[in-house]
């Protein structure tokens, strides 16, 4: 048993090392997952807050409560220019739209007649054209339901499903840590395995007088521990941002998720890596796969809100249970669907690392 386990823990620490020593390997790791955080970070300010020019023609009472209200919105990334300015702006696609407060607004809201406040939109972009659209009016609804005699008689009342709102960027960090897992799992452990291949090594691996299932469980948990050291990092450093923090006991059910899904994308990468033995196949298919289960269960929305033949895919792969229980635990604090979730990724590692395991048993057999 001792001798096994002196084995079992060579075998670790071997495999480890050459990742330690192939920054290379780490780099193609955590880049992927790295992008997609700048390109939602990105995305997020140009989806957000639009930059519009605001040109004001009367200063009084009345039209400065609707700048102000302009320029609180959410809606909006307002710069006060002369209309001269604007039009240069608008046309040198500085600004998405120019809005004109007009002259006279104050004397004609006074004597309840209209006051319309124009705006101009370059409608380049159907998906920014139609937020602009909507967000005026809004704005100047708000406007109107904020004064002591509104004329509106209708008001909204919301009522929240969560306890928060949660920051799109932070949203869409959840889904890419998943997808972190994945290529760390499935790269990490099935290069280590194809590796042992190239390099003949798993001759040595045959003619010594190590039990299979000893040089298979060093292999799985090998790449289990390196995704599981990538995947600390990276969530060590979001909850010291402040980004992906889970309240008190909740850092549980996450760490667990994460540890569950990890070893299922290890099992994962050992079958491949076994099967295709190729460092180079190994690679390209473990980052394809990673970002087909990224976006097939709802990496880039809400899945609820995709087509339904998407949102049919994505009930039956695995990372859809991963974030979905990240996202209550994070997020939300709640426990709600998590034995369910647990249950399927549990699942899913059970079944990946059954394969893994034979796959490398067959493979050292040959």
């Amino acid at each position: 048993m001792a001798a096994a386990f002196r084995a079992l823990l060579g075998i670790i620490l071997k495999d480890l090392t050459v990742w330690r020593r192939r920054p290379s390997q780490a780099a193609v790791t955590v880049l992927p997952a790295l992008g997609l955080v700048l390109f939602f970070v990105i995305s997020g300010q140009v989806a957000g807050r639009q930059p519009v020019a605001l040109v004001v023609l009367d200063d009084g009472p009345q039209a400065t409560r609707l700048v102000r209200v302009l320029e609180d919105s959410d809606a909006y990334v307002v710069q006060r220019d002369s209309a001269d300015q604007a039009r240069r702006a608008l046309q040198d696609l500085n600004v998405h739209a120019v809005i004109t407060i007009p002259r006279n607004f104050d004397d004609a809201y006074d004597n309840h007649q209209p006051d319309p406040v124009t705006i101009e939109i370059n409608n380049l972009n159907v998906d920014i054209t139609y937020d602009l659209r909507r967000s005026l009016p809004a704005a100047i609804t708000r406007f109107y339901g904020n004064q002591a005699e509104s004329p509106l008689a209708v008001h909204v009342r919301e009522t929240d499903l969560r306890r928060q709102d949660v920051d799109i960027v932070q949203y869409e960090l959840l889904p890419d840590l998943v997808l972190l897992l994945t290529v760390a799992g499935f790269i990490n452990t099935g290069l280590a395995t194809a590796r042992e291949f190239e390099d003949r090594t798993i001759k040595e691996m045959t003619l010594s007088p190590v039990a299979k299932g000893t040089v298979v469980a060093g292999k799985l948990l090998a790449g289990w521990l390196t995704t599981l050291l990538l995947a600390g990092i990276i969530l060590g450093v979001a909850a010291a941002g402040g980004f992906l923090r889970p309240a008190g006991w909740f850092w549980l059910p996450t760490l667990g998720m994460v540890a569950v899904y990890a070893l299922a994308a290890s099992g994962m990468g050992a079958a491949v890596g076994a099967a295709l033995r190729s460092i180079a196949l190994v690679s390209v298919s473990g980052t394809n796969v990673a970002f087909y289960l990224f976006f097939l269960s709802g990496g880039i929305s809400v899945p609820a809100f995709l087509p339904d033949w998407i949102q049919a895919i994505a009930h039956v792969i695995p990372t859809y249970y991963a974030v979905d229980a990240l996202d209550a635990a994070v997020f939300y604090q709640s426990t709600d669907q998590l034995a369910r979730d647990v249950a399927i990724v549990g699942a899913t590692a059970i079944i990946t690392v059954f394969l893994g395991a034979r796959a490398l048993q067959r493979s050292i057999s040959d």
